[in-house]
């Protein structure tokens, strides 16, 4: 018995298919059979029902692949715990990034990764908050970026990033687009664009203008997205309003800055926070990227002082 050995039967296990096993690990599917069979002459009894489709574990199988999968997760992070000791930035790091703060954080920081962090192989995945934590919990995520604070009973880890104020973005068509800030009483009765329900930053602006889930029921068309960016060329098109987080207000053509408004009172700010968990091996590439990144956001943004901070209601 080999790692090698559990490791293709946990790439079984998790494709639910040999020939899908195969093809990722980039072997022939006689050669990772092969190995299995291996496995499984060795230990005595068969992991997999070879006649069920999807192919799944035997009941003993699946025991087997329970603690396999802790050994070979135990043998990465002593890996990667060894790459720690040089305390090189080197090696991959996968993270997940919300769809309302990735495509305008990524590339502030992209482009001095390479030049800080030569060695350092980042993967970085949109996802929503729920999908991020769903691919922590099964490793599939080293760490991930998102809204916090968040509520939650698993045992996860956070370290505030930066603060994101939120802004209004109004449609020249709208009444109030010639007003320089707007008070938040005025949102309730404007054509107001949102992201889908379940977006932590869609939960957010509920939380910020005390909007009641009927409010919904008056708007004449739905338009389920994750975009702001489709959101605000919406708002273009009509005479709407929708909310931007501050890093999106710096896409915004030259053009249509002016749509861009301050919300009366004190400054509206979302928290942004490294998740990970605990026992994480490559923290220390993750806490690498949150120094980057720290240092690619306006330095405003680094401090909540005199802010007010607009909680999600996202509960994992």
């Amino acid at each position: 018995m080999n790692i090698q050995q559990l490791e293709y039967a946990l790439l079984v296990q998790k494709t639910a298919s040999f020939s899908r096993a195969a093809f990722q690990s980039k072997l022939t599917q006689s050669a990772i059979s092969q190995q299995i069979r291996s496995l499984e002459e060795e230990i005595g009894f068969p992991l997999f029902d070879r006649q069920s489709k999807p192919i799944r574990p035997t009941v003993d199988g699946q025991l087997f692949l329970e603690k396999a999968n802790e050994i070979a997760l135990g043998i990465n992070q002593l890996k990667e715990f060894a790459a720690t000791l040089s305390e090189e930035v080197k090696g991959a790091i996968t993270v997940g990034i919300i769809p309302t703060l990735s495509p305008y954080l990524t590339p502030l920081f992209i482009g001095n990764l390479k030049k800080e962090y030569p060695d350092l192989n980042l993967n970085v995945r949109e996802m929503v908050t729920a999908d991020i934590i769903r691919g922590l919990m099964n490793r599939e995520l080293n760490a991930g970026i998102l809204a916090t604070p968040i509520k939650t009973k698993l045992k996860l880890q956070f370290e505030a990033i930066f603060y994101e104020k939120f802004y209004l973005y109004v449609s020249p068509r709208n009444t109030y687009f010639n007003q320089s800030e707007l008070p938040l009483e005025l949102v309730h009765d404007q054509n107001l664009w949102l992201l889908k329900e379940g977006n932590c930053f869609s939960d957010q602006v509920s939380n910020l203008c005390g909007l009641a889930p009927e409010l919904n029921e008056t708007i004449p068309i739905h338009y389920t997205s994750n975009s702001i960016d489709s959101l605000r060329r919406i708002v273009d098109q009509t005479d709407g309003i929708t909310f931007l987080p501050e890093l999106a207000t710096l896409n915004v053509p030259s053009e249509q800055e002016e749509c861009i408004k301050e919300i009366e009172g004190a400054p509206r700010v979302r928290e942004i926070s490294l998740v990970y968990l605990k026992n994480e091996p490559k923290l220390h590439l993750a806490q690498s990227l949150v120094k980057l990144i720290k240092e690619s956001v306006p330095k405003k943004m680094l401090t909540c002082d005199k802010k007010s901070l607009v909680k999600a209601e996202i509960v994992v």
